[in-house]
């Protein structure tokens, strides 16, 4: 009785493992933009209901794009700076836009209680 039991926990072990590596997914990196090129076009919803794209922004002599989110502590914490520097910026030519790249769906509840910034004490 040990010996099959215990030849079926190596077999799960070996299941489990070869599991774990077939479900490694290899993909392509995304190609990184060299300095200097053109913002690939995009259509993406804003908070305000409109979509946007890159065209949108054309009049802009520079268009900074910041990658962020509007759950996370930190982010929250850098908002006002953003828009700070937004509204500086805007009356020389530069528009600001952000983009959150994660769906709703993807947000964890547990991490919202999580920032880099502060050291609350216990």
């Amino acid at each position: 009785m040990k010996k099959s039991l215990r030849t079926f926990l190596i077999f799960l072990l070996i299941l489990f493992c070869a599991g774990r590596v077939a479900s490694q997914t290899t993909h392509t990196e995304p190609k990184t933009l060299e300095i200097g090129s053109r913002a690939p076009d995009f259509n993406l919803p804003g908070v305000d209901g409109k979509t946007y794209s890159l065209k949108d922004f054309d009049k802009a002599s520079v268009l900074v794009i910041i990658f962020s989110c509007n759950h996370c502590p930190t982010a929250q914490a850098y908002e006002d700076r953003i828009i700070a520097l937004a509204n500086d910026y805007k009356p020389k030519g530069v528009d600001l836009i952000m983009i959150s790249p994660n769906p709703v769906k993807a947000l964890n509840y547990s991490e919202l209680g999580y920032s880099g910034l502060f050291n609350f004490p216990n």
